[in-house]
């Protein structure tokens, strides 16, 4: 939708800058100083769509800051580019290209060529109560979690699907990385260090039957034939069949800090 609403932006802003030229300065003397000056922001406009096309958030802000914009059309982008600074820390490490790992470092997609891929989905067990009752340490808490999660991803050879709130999902060439992507998981988090004022709340406290301490996330796996599709808004492919359906029904019934797996996978 964002993507449409700036389309329409786009379009607005060049028919108000053509009917400004033609009706107040098509007659002028400087003709080719205006004509050159629609140029310029017709190629900054094209530019920036291509880096936050590639995510490339440096780049377009460079071109934003720098570029003689209509006011109305700089406020679009800029806006674009603050929604997207916002929603960083739910979006897949890879398609950022300043990120290690990013986009051309990215592992190739499981399944692409086979037809056949772990999923994984993994999910913070009342996440909901814990963002009312904490709002400030889940914001701080979230960050260690999405940062436990895409290291092990990456130690796994995992490829990061998406994010869906605080949920993950991931694809593995094998069952044998996918199960060892859940167990890491579970470990780099009980070895995280959570904010003080999430540790207060009584749910996610040291856990007296166990090493449980802070956020607890469940993890399903499921291995078979899975659909994978390119989305072309993203650049990254995504996955569809009673594979991922069934990955997602055994994330569903597990419990925190705890792997549950398949008998096939």
């Amino acid at each position: 939708r964002e993507v449409g609403d700036l389309i329409r932006n786009l379009l607005w802003q060049f028919a108000i800058i053509f009917l400004d030229f033609y009706f107040t300065r098509g007659f002028a003397r400087d003709v080719q100083t205006e004509h050159q000056k629609m140029r310029s922001v017709i190629s900054a406009t094209e530019r920036i769509a291509s880096a936050l096309s590639h995510f490339d958030l440096t780049e377009a802000e460079s071109i934003i800051c720098t570029s003689p914009l209509p006011p109305p059309l700089h406020a679009a982008f800029t806006d674009i580019l603050d929604n997207l600074h916002i929603y960083r820390p739910y979006l897949p490490d890879a398609l950022f290209v300043d990120q290690p790992g990013g986009v051309k470092e990215d592992v190739p997609a499981p399944g692409r060529e086979s037809g056949h891929a772990a999923i994984v989905f993994t999910d913070i067990q009342g996440s909901t109560a814990t963002w009312e009752a904490c709002p400030e340490g889940m914001k701080e808490g979230l960050r260690v979690h999405n940062t436990v999660m895409r290291e092990c991803i990456s130690k796994h050879n995992g490829y990061e699907v998406k994010t869906i709130g605080d949920a993950f999902m991931v694809a593995f060439e094998s069952s044998s990385d996918a199960v060892s992507f859940g167990l890491s998981v579970q470990e780099g988090l009980v070895s995280a260090v959570w904010p003080s004022a999430l540790l207060a709340l009584e749910h996610l406290a040291l856990d007296s039957d166990g090493p449980w301490c802070g956020l607890r996330v469940r993890v399903g796996v499921h291995c078979g034939d899975v659909d994978v599709q390119l989305n072309t808004l993203t650049g990254r492919y995504d996955y569809f069949g009673g594979t991922v359906n069934k990955a997602a029904r055994m994330e569903g019934v597990c419990v925190g800090g705890a792997v549950a797996v398949t008998p096939e996978a």
